[in-house]
């Protein structure tokens, strides 16, 4: 009991997460908070929830980026564009916006990292976009009383000046997108086995150095 105050703890000094959101969690609720960013109408939104796969399962899902098309709501397109190393990745996006605004055509760079004991990190950063003047994000995925912490931030600076007419449909369709990912590394987990073992064989192998998708540019050195 003392252990597991004690990781709690450490949680609320990290996260902003108190005693009470770790038992919602625990119960299988979703924490969403915010945090406003100067400049910009839309807030830094991040999201927490329990995950019934381990973190390192939880990662190699997430980490198959020219999957994220086939889950990630209204997401178009998701294609790796160029390896900067074998952990850090550009990739080129297209997601269906409602009108009147234009569909957001962006290039992120993306940052996988081993974090804490056990945990994973993937940071994402803006490169260019048609909508947004800067963006950036993460998911860390932890060990969690036999299950995954998920943590899941987004934050996007849009350029339309009718941006702020849609600040409530910001935080509504990250909750969406949380709820997908975690959808499905849960599926995945329970339905594809074999599928699973080459997600976590490719994550491997990423961060043993070696390059997962072949035929993509590399970064010159």
């Amino acid at each position: 009991m003392i252990i597991l105050y004690a990781v709690l703890a450490a949680s609320v000094d990290e996260f902003g997460l108190t005693i009470s959101d770790h038992n919602k969690i625990k119960r299988g609720e979703l924490i969403n908070k915010e945090r406003k960013i100067k400049g910009s109408p839309w807030p830094e939104i991040s999201v927490f929830a329990s995950i019934d796969a381990t973190a390192k399962e939880s990662c190699s899902v997430f980490y198959a980026y020219h999957e994220h098309k086939d889950f990630l709501p209204d997401l178009l397109s998701s294609v790796p564009v160029k390896y900067l190393s074998p952990t850090e990745l550009i990739l080129k996006f297209e997601m269906r916006i409602p009108w009147p605004l234009k569909n957001s055509k962006y290039i992120s760079g993306n940052k996988l990292a081993v974090y804490g004991e056990g945990g994973y990190k993937i940071e994402w950063y803006h490169v260019v976009s048609n909508s947004s003047k800067d963006s950036h994000g993460m998911v860390i995925f932890l060990p969690y009383n036999k299950r995954t912490l998920f943590i899941y931030k987004s934050f996007v600076n849009p350029k339309s000046i009718l941006a702020g007419l849609f600040r409530k449909r910001v935080l509504k369709e990250v909750l969406r997108s949380a709820k997908a990912i975690i959808s499905r590394i849960e599926s995945i987990k329970k339905n594809k086995k074999g599928k699973l073992r080459e997600y976590i064989m490719s994550l491997n192998k990423s961060l043993n150095g070696k390059y997962i998708y072949q035929n993509i540019p590399r970064e010159e050195k």
